[in-house]
């Protein structure tokens, strides 16, 4: 903390925290960042200044702002839990506090990045799952059985064909669809658009649930529930866990399930990592982020491995 304080200018130690957080997420909000993106942010480092404000038993300020401070909340937030944070979750609010940082950095000058010295968790790699070409078939054969089949068959369609999250199938619009061409504009994060190719069976049921509709507003949202309502994200989950019980599938599925399942069913078919990347909405300096979906057909190699293996067919 001293450090810091010292690389402060005269007065920048007496910077409200607190003022300098509304700053933030005002600007992240002017940024075009999401509201999900903001509240995540918002509910970390509120947690962070109420610590702070214990810790020194006053108004934070800007000094306050250190690697000192926030190891000790670090530290905080894992006591007086029944079970630990994740090293997700703990993360998560190194790299909300490092961000803002970054800004307060930027915004007031300061020399030196404030929390230089704090390092990310490490984060196991986890192996999402995924589903079988099987399991795939059977989920659509539930849409197509369900109360509301053209419509359900066009949201799982869509999620395993072009691999979207929850997030941005809510925010297709009529209008985002060309199904001449096959393709769908995408709002992704950061407010950061892109084009996303549909296969043809994706296309016949697009078409067959948007002729259900009849005439509507380019601008009318995609998918929506009983009264025009847009399918809020809840409805969707429910929907897809629903859908997964029918089909007889026991493991986890979700939106993000088959996300990761088009990932793996694309590079098993033959497509290629960096085209994927493009499909997934990931930056150009996230590819490390796309690889880890490679991992995802090691299972499909050593099944092809089994199935072709030189000496075991001697």
């Amino acid at each position: 903390m001293r450090a810091v304080a010292q690389a402060l200018a005269p007065g920048l130690h007496e910077l409200s925290l607190r003022d300098l957080i509304d700053e933030y997420l005002v600007a992240l909000e002017v940024g075009g960042r999401s509201r999900r993106t903001i509240d995540w942010y918002r509910s970390f480092l509120r947690e962070y200044l109420d610590f702070a404000a214990r810790h020194t038993g006053r108004e934070p300020m800007l000094a306050d702002l250190s690697t000192v401070v926030a190891r000790r909340w670090l530290l905080a937030a894992q006591s007086g839990r029944t079970r630990p944070l994740s090293p997700n979750s703990l993360a998560g609010r190194v790299r909300t506090l490092r961000a803002f940082g970054g800004w307060v950095s930027r915004e007031v000058g300061l020399p030196i990045h404030p929390l230089i010295g704090l390092l990310t968790p490490k984060v196991p790699d986890v192996l999402v799952p995924s589903l079988r070409d099987p399991e795939m078939r059977a989920l659509l054969t539930a849409a197509a059985g369900s109360k509301d089949p053209l419509r359900d068959q066009a949201i799982v369609s869509v999620l395993l064909d072009a691999g979207i999250r929850l997030s941005e199938l809510i925010g297709i619009r009529i209008g985002d669809l060309d199904l001449v061409e096959g393709r769908c504009r995408i709002r992704g994060k950061g407010a950061r658009e892109r084009l996303v190719p549909v296969g043809g069976r994706c296309r016949r049921s697009l078409r067959a649930w948007l002729a259900s509709r009849g005439r509507v507003d380019a601008a009318a949202p995609l998918f929506i529930g009983r009264g025009g309502v847009p399918l809020p994200q809840r409805t969707i989950q429910q929907l897809v866990r629903r859908l997964a019980a029918s089909a007889g599938i026991t493991d986890q599925c979700s939106p993000h399930v088959l996300r990761h399942s088009f990932a793996r069913a694309f590079l098993t078919n033959g497509g290629d990592v960096f085209a994927l990347q493009r499909i997934l909405g990931h930056s150009p300096a996230s590819l490390q982020v796309t690889r880890r979906y490679v991992r995802l057909v090691d299972d499909d190699i050593r099944a092809a491995h089994r199935r072709a293996s030189p000496l075991d067919r001697l």
